[in-house]
């Protein structure tokens, strides 16, 4: 099969070939910044200035991994997985170029990825290709299927990256979890009390945004969640709900914080902590955001544990919530690999040390064992 044929030439290049191909990739993408980014925006149903954003995140993510790549000091030796499958709906190129999966190619795994017929997916395919073959490398390291089945069903598939809306993955095969805008957001009380509209703000301004943000019911709680309505009334907000997922908790419980649109649930709810606690697979399988609505610390803190485990959660702290932050952090760092601190976006942040992570994910350590010598 050509997907397989990539494998062991990308396996076998070594690091600064690999860094070739994300630069050449790079070089690429600033070529077409002048339109790929419109087009992505019509693909997504996105605004322009958000799809520019994102355009020049890939941009810096490729030249992260690539300086991570001429950097790597060495250690123990490592082998790439093997071929990788991205599944879920890719709606744009952006959405196709995620994080990981330009991580596994850093890494010397040949992706295959599930894309909506979109022409920026088309072109942004396109790109890699040309890369590929100025790196001398098989333009087969990256390719596009229309079906989650047909990718989980090869047998070559050494690892796959979720994305919103996947099917589950067959046991047995590593699953990362993309970062795509699903993060769990702590806000404390000191914080939610000094910047509540700001944080509501900042929370709708992520492109693709679906957190669930959890704060104790005190000052600044009403401030945030009036916040949360203005930016969804606003035809600028980012906020999208998923097909299908779960039920939430009855109507008593639940407020509603955006209209319905298009057919779809309302983009974000309101919802008690308790409801989550005893049923924490709502989270996972929600329909949109979700603003949940903690009691005490008590509940927060049974919550973070219970939502477990996360790819990506935020913690949003302001002096006088040391103590609290203290309890919280431990648990946190349990339950999720990344914790932003005063920020919203799941994204990871370009440097050295994200890359290197990444780029890990998808190598495996390799052990070569000589023969003892005979005795004499």
């Amino acid at each position: 099969m050509m997907y397989t044929s990539a494998t062991l030439p990308l396996a076998q290049a070594g690091a600064e070939q690999r860094a070739r191909l994300l630069d050449g990739l790079g070089a690429g993408l600033d070529g077409v910044r002048h339109r790929l980014p419109r087009q992505a925006a019509f693909d997504a149903g996105v605004e322009p200035a958000i799809a520019l954003r994102q355009h020049d995140m890939l941009r810096e993510w490729l030249r992260t991994l690539a300086l991570a790549l001429r950097a790597d000091t060495g250690g123990p030796r490592t082998v790439p997985l093997g071929p990788v499958a991205a599944v879920g709906a890719h709606g744009s190129a952006y959405g196709l170029a995620g994080s990981y999966a330009m991580a596994a190619l850093a890494a010397g795994c040949p992706v295959l990825a599930r894309a909506a017929p979109a022409p920026s997916c088309t072109e942004l395919a396109g790109l890699i290709a040309v890369a590929a073959a100025a790196a001398r490398l098989p333009d087969t390291l990256f390719e596009l299927a229309v079906d989650d089945d047909a990718l989980l069903a090869r047998r070559t598939v050494r690892g796959v990256i979720c994305r919103a809306g996947a099917r589950p993955v067959p046991r047995l095969l590593p699953a990362l979890a993309e970062l795509d805008g699903s993060e769990a957001a702590f806000v404390l009380p000191s914080a939610l009390n000094g910047r509540a509209e700001y944080l509501g703000r900042q929370l709708l301004a992520q492109p693709g945004a679906c957190p669930v943000v959890v704060a104790i019911d005190g000052d600044g709680f009403i401030d945030l969640r009036e916040t949360i309505i203005d930016q969804l009334a606003d035809a600028g907000a980012t906020c999208t709900s998923h097909a299908g997922g779960a039920a939430l908790p009855a109507a008593g419980e639940v407020r509603m914080l955006g209209d319905a649109r298009d057919g779809r649930a309302a983009a974000f709810a309101e919802v008690p902590a308790a409801a989550l606690i005893a049923n924490p697979a709502l989270c996972g399988a929600r329909h949109a955001g979700l603003l949940v609505r903690c009691a005490d610390a008590g509940e927060l803190l049974a919550l973070a544990w219970a939502l477990g485990p996360l790819a990506c959660a935020s913690l949003h702290v302001a002096s006088g919530d040391a103590a609290l932050s203290a309890q919280l952090l431990p648990v946190l760092e349990l339950a999720a690999r990344h914790i932003h601190v005063n920020r919203f976006g799941s994204a990871l942040r370009p440097t050295r040390a994200a890359a290197l992570d990444a780029i890990g994910r998808f190598r495996r350590p390799v052990f070569h064992h000589a023969d003892a010598p005979h005795a004499s």
